[in-house]
C-alpha cells in the first residue's frame, strides 16, 4: 500500500472513530485495525529487574506469593491508596472489554473506556495491547511493558504490569489487571543527561508490525546536539519515526550516504551534506531500545558491511 493510500485510509478511520463517539489518536499513524504501537516487552525473570514504580513491584511480589499456591484473583492484590493507576480487562472470545478503570487513570490519560472493547478503539497500542494480554492469558503468567499510548493528547511513556487473574482463583484466567505508571519523569531526567553530550543523541523504541517483525521505531526522545544536527525545533520534535528521520536527512538535509560498517550489534553509518561536510551515525539496540548518535565525521575508514539495523533504517536490502 502506498503512503498515499495509508494516509487516506487512517483518516477514514479517525473519521468513523470521531462519529461513533471513540477515542482518536492525535496522529494518523496511530489510527486503523492494523497499526501496531511501539510497544516494548519483558516476562519472565526479566520483569522484576524492569520495574520501577514502587506500586507496580508491590503488585507484582504480590502475584507471584499467590501464585505459588494458584493463579491470584483480583481480591489476592493491594487495594492501598498508592495503587493507583489501574484498568482491569474482560477476556471476551478474540477480544478484550474494558471493565473498570481506576479515576487517577482517567484522570492521567483523559479517556474513559470503561465498556468499550479494544478492537473498537482502533488506534496502534490498543491493537498491539490485545496481543499482549492474549499472550498473558494464555501462558498464564504477568508480562511488563512500556509505551506511548495512542489515546492520549500527552506524549507521556507509560511503563504497566499485566497480570492474568482467574474469577475464582481455580479455572484458567479470564480477567486482565493492568497496573500503570508514568515514566515522563525519568525521561525528563534522561533528557538532562543527553542535552549535556557533545554528541547528537536520538533514542527509540522498536515498532512490531502484525507478523511480530520490526517494521520501524518511534522516536522517544532526542537531545539538543541531535536537533541541532538535524535543524529540529527546540521545542517539538516534528519527527515520529526513525524511517521518517532516514528520509529526512535525504530529501531534507540532501544528506547522501557514503559508506557503512558493522561491528556485533552496532551499524556505523557516514554521510555527507551538499557542503561536503561528513557526518557519522552509530545504530545500536540496548535493552530493547534503538539509540542513535549522530557526530561530526572525523574517520573514513569504516567497512561497508550492513546489520540487520542498517536494514531497518531503510539503507540495505
Amino acid at each position: 500500500m502506498s503512503q498515499n493510500a495509508k494516509a487516506v485510509h487512517a483518516q477514514d478511520d479517525a473519521a468513523l472513530a470521531a462519529a461513533e463517539g471513540l477515542p482518536t489518536a492525535t496522529r494518523p499513524e496511530d489510527v486503523g485495525t492494523r497499526t501496531r504501537a511501539a510497544i516494548q516487552i519483558w516476562t519472565g525473570q526479566a520483569i522484576g529487574d524492569q520495574i520501577h514504580s514502587k506500586m507496580l513491584s508491590t503488585a507484582y511480589r504480590r502475584w507471584l506469593y499467590n501464585r505459588a499456591t494458584r493463579l491470584p484473583r483480583l481480591r489476592d492484590l493491594p487495594t492501598s491508596s498508592s495503587f493507583d493507576d489501574t484498568i482491569l480487562y474482560l477476556k471476551v472470545g478474540n477480544d478484550h472489554l474494558v471493565l473498570a478503570q481506576s479515576e487517577s487513570y482517567i484522570r492521567n490519560m483523559g479517556k474513559d473506556l470503561r465498556g468499550l472493547l479494544l478492537s473498537e478503539l482502533q488506534v496502534a497500542s490498543a491493537n498491539s495491547l490485545r496481543e499482549v494480554f492474549d499472550d498473558c492469558i494464555a501462558r498464564q503468567q504477568p508480562s511488563y511493558t512500556r509505551f506511548i499510548s495512542s489515546l492520549s493528547e500527552r506524549n507521556v511513556y507509560w511503563e504497566s504490569l499485566n497480570l492474568p487473574l482467574s474469577a475464582d482463583g481455580r479455572g484458567k484466567p479470564t480477567l486482565t489487571l493492568s497496573c500503570m505508571a508514568l515514566l515522563s519523569e525519568k525521561i525528563d531526567v534522561l533528557q538532562i543527561f543527553y542535552d549535556r553530550s557533545p554528541i547528537g543523541i536520538v533514542a527509540a523504541v522498536p515498532i512490531m508490525n502484525g507478523q511480530n517483525k520490526t517494521d520501524d521505531a518511534r522516536i522517544l526522545t532526542m537531545n539538543a546536539k541531535a536537533r541541532q544536527i538535524l535543524k529540529q525545533d527546540e521545542s517539538r520534535i516534528n519527527l515520529y519515526s526513525i524511517g521518517e528521520m532516514i528520509q529526512f536527512l535525504g530529501k531534507n538535509l540532501q544528506w547522501s550516504g557514503v559508506d557503512t560498517a558493522s561491528d556485533g550489534q552496532q551499524t556505523q553509518i557516514r554521510y555527507r551534506d551538499p557542503s561536503g561536510e561528513e557526518f557519522s551515525m552509530t545504530i545500536e539496540l540496548i535493552n530493547q531500545f534503538v539509540l542513535i548518535s549522530l557526530a561530526e565525521q572525523t574517520k573514513s575508514d569504516a567497512p561497508s558491511t550492513i546489520n540487520r539495523f542498517a536494514r531497518l533504517l531503510g539503507l540495505g536490502r
